[in-house]
């Protein structure tokens, strides 16, 4: 008898996968779904947030920095609120929509919760630099 045969013969088969109401209850907590609406929020290139500063004073604006959000689970839907700075100029309309429509998907992608109302307030603005003139 060889190793491999030996090792095959006394390895018990996997058991088949449970029905879902004998596996138990998965719970996911507010917590966890702001933090995944900020992360899909902040995943679009032109959204920002505000970072720093005391309080909110002296906040810069910083399209690396988590967006805040907060959300409210009833069941299996959660309500979500995100604060997000965008860049300008952009079509502000479209831009949130994208920003809703990831945050939709991923709620329901990664925590199988479904996100309804998404609330989106646009907190800021960020202005282009000037195009550099050549004298």
């Amino acid at each position: 008898m060889t190793a491999s045969s030996l090792s095959a013969a006394t390895t018990p088969e996997p058991d088949a996968p449970s029905s879902p109401a004998t596996r138990g209850r998965l719970t996911i907590s507010e917590r966890v779904v702001s933090r995944l609406a900020a992360k899909s929020a902040a995943s679009h290139p032109a959204v920002g947030a505000r970072s720093g500063g005391v309080l909110g004073v002296g906040a810069n604006q910083d399209f690396s920095a988590l967006p805040p959000a907060t959300a409210t689970i009833a069941g299996s839907s959660a309500s979500v609120s995100v604060r997000i700075g965008l860049r300008f100029p952009s079509d502000i309309r479209a831009t949130t929509e994208e920003v809703r429509q990831g945050i939709i998907t991923d709620l329901e992608r990664f925590a199988g919760v479904t996100a309804a109302p998404v609330d989106i307030q646009v907190e800021w603005l960020e202005a282009a630099p000037p195009a550099r003139r050549v004298l």
